[in-house]
């Protein structure tokens, strides 16, 4: 690194996501944009999106809004064994550093992260600012970030990006931090990437805790929720459309409609999945009781994007929601069951 040099940004700059294409999980951006700047054409957005398990699971949370994707809640509960996991499977040594190390060692994290930048490599941002940091000015006085959908980067100073290195209104649960991503080493093969993936599903299908659940489940307690009553007597000023509703209508919506290409490939990678047609055909279903299912899907009923809380508290209205979204938890239980047979796992 040069000691003297008072401000540097890296060659690649873009938007982050282009939530158009259905690009709305901000990690699994991050993590292509690293593999980007490092030349690794093979592990973009979808890539990403299928080996984290965002791209085909369903959450719900029975408390508080927690985030966009499982990604958010791996990355809550075990960022540095999630990060190391990922990026693993892209044959590159990564590290997460918490709000608390960023704090206690500031000149060491700001000279990793100029050294980082020299090198034309980005750090992933997770919290408050959660995107890519892709330069610095003043001689680290001052960042420049790449968030969203956003292709012109922003300035924070280092200060606030440290005290932004934590989960707030963005990404609420747990702590923040930075990812490094750094040494190549050796990586698993594509296919076994993508065969990978695939054979997760069951297994990010049944995780529940006291606070959320996955898969079938998820559809389960989503329905569950809204026939019991959850919410009537809320008034309207409560009612935060996509944290307590539309973030999970958009994850319905993302998986059932934007899975297709990792299938595809993941065949073409494995000539013995064909079987993964069954698989996909479930996902199809989803999206089709999304938007496209002869007036019985969520957005004909009033409970997909265009919800609104009167509809939630209209007893008739909300028995029709809850029975497509038990549907779609039969869809999920029927692409476990699949996968298991055919699997073994």
């Amino acid at each position: 690194m040069d000691a003297g040099r008072s401000e540097n940004t890296i060659p690649v700059i873009h938007r982050l996501v282009t939530d158009e294409y259905g690009e709305n999980y901000w990690f699994n951006g991050c993590a292509k944009y690293v593999m980007e700047c490092l030349g690794e054409e093979d592990y973009d957005y979808w890539f990403f999106a299928g080996i984290t398990g965002d791209l085909f699971t369903q959450h719900y949370t029975y408390t508080k809004y927690s985030g966009d994707a499982l990604s958010c809640y791996r990355m809550e509960e075990d960022p540095q064994g999630f990060v190391a996991e990922i990026f693993a499977r892209c044959g590159y040594a990564a590290a997460f550093v918490s709000r608390r190390e960023l704090e206690q060692d500031t000149e060491r994290y700001l000279c990793m992260l100029k050294a980082s930048f020299d090198r034309g490599i980005p750090v992933i941002a997770w919290g408050q600012i959660t995107g890519v940091y892709v330069g610095y000015e003043e001689g680290g006085e001052a960042l420049r970030y790449i968030s969203g959908n956003s292709g012109q980067p922003r300035r924070v100073t280092f200060k606030e990006a440290v005290r932004k290195a934590r989960c707030g209104t963005e990404n609420p649960g747990g702590e923040g931090g930075w990812i490094f991503v750094g040494e190549k080493g050796q990586r698993p093969s594509l296919a076994e990437n993508y065969r990978r993936a695939i054979a997760d599903l069951p297994r990010h299908f049944s995780k529940r805790t006291d606070r959320y659940c996955l898969g079938a489940e998820a559809f389960r307690a989503w329905a569950a929720d809204i026939e019991r009553g959850k919410f009537d007597g809320m008034e309207a000023g409560e009612f935060d459309t996509w944290g307590h509703y539309t973030n999970y209508v958009c994850v319905l919506a993302t998986n059932g409609s934007c899975c297709h290409g990792f299938f595809d490939r993941a065949r073409k990678l494995n000539p013995d999945f064909a079987w993964l047609d069954q698989v996909e055909e479930q996902y199809r279903r989803i999206g089709r009781m999304w938007n496209d299912d002869g007036g019985n899907d969520l957005e004909s009923l009033g409970g997909g994007f265009n919800v609104t809380l009167e509809i939630l508290q209209d007893g008739e209205s909300r028995a029709k929601i809850a029975a497509v979204l038990r549907k779609c938890g039969e869809c999920m239980d029927a692409a476990a069951r699949i996968v298991q047979e055919n699997m073994g796992n």
